[in-house]
C-alpha cells in the first residue's frame, strides 16, 4: 500500500514534465511507401479499365443483343 508522500511525489512527476505533443499522422519512408502503393494503384485501375474498354472493342460485344443474326 501506497503512503499519502509517494503517492504525492508520482503525480508530481507526471505533471511537471512538459506536455508530450504526439504527432498525428505518418511520416518518413512509410508516407511515401503509401504513395507509391496508391499511385501504382491509380495506375493498375486505369489499365484494368483501358484493356477491357479495349476487349469489349475488338470482340464487338454490345448492349442489345444480336440473336436475330442467328435466325
Amino acid at each position: 500500500q501506497m503512503t499519502q508522500e509517494q503517492c504525492s511525489h508520482r503525480n508530481n512527476v507526471q505533471s511537471s514534465d512538459k506536455p508530450q505533443i504526439y504527432k498525428v499522422g505518418i511520416y518518413g519512408w512509410r508516407k511515401r511507401c503509401l504513395y507509391f502503393f496508391v499511385l501504382l494503384l491509380m495506375i493498375l485501375i486505369l489499365i484494368n479499365l483501358a484493356l477491357t474498354i479495349w476487349i469489349l472493342k475488338v470482340m464487338n460485344f454490345t448492349i442489345v443483343s444480336t440473336t436475330s443474326a442467328l435466325m
